[in-house]
């Protein structure tokens, strides 16, 4: 599907709006997200809503497959943390090696994109 120039900038917006969210540390995870279970927030806000903007702006040469391969690896790794209850708290949220890499992870994405 094709988008116009305006929705695809809007969906670009959205998309770093999201990977900001991901990467910041994780006290302003915390705050922003007050009243959530921030972990399972923080997760499928990029599953569900990163990577199809993701998709969108790749098929439309807003992203490339570098930058989208960046993204899938974050994913993956998000999902591979699933298999670990113990990581899907605010504590382990701000203390364990796996949200310090995926947040890593964030941030070099955005660096690529040139944020």
């Amino acid at each position: 599907m094709k988008y116009d120039i305006e929705e695809l900038a809007l969906i670009y917006d959205r998309l770093i709006e999201n990977i900001k969210q991901f990467s910041m540390d994780p006290e302003n995870q915390i705050s922003k997200l007050d009243g959530f279970v921030v972990t399972d927030e923080i997760a499928s806000d990029f599953s569900d809503i990163a990577m199809p903007y993701g998709k969108i702006l790749l098929e439309n040469e807003w992203l490339t497959e570098k930058q989208y391969k960046r993204m899938e690896d974050i994913d993956k790794k998000l999902e591979e943390m699933t298999r670990n209850k113990s990581l899907w708290t605010d504590e382990a949220l701000k203390s364990s090696k796996e949200w310090a890499e995926s947040r890593n992870l964030g941030n070099d994405l955005l660096k690529e994109l040139g944020v």
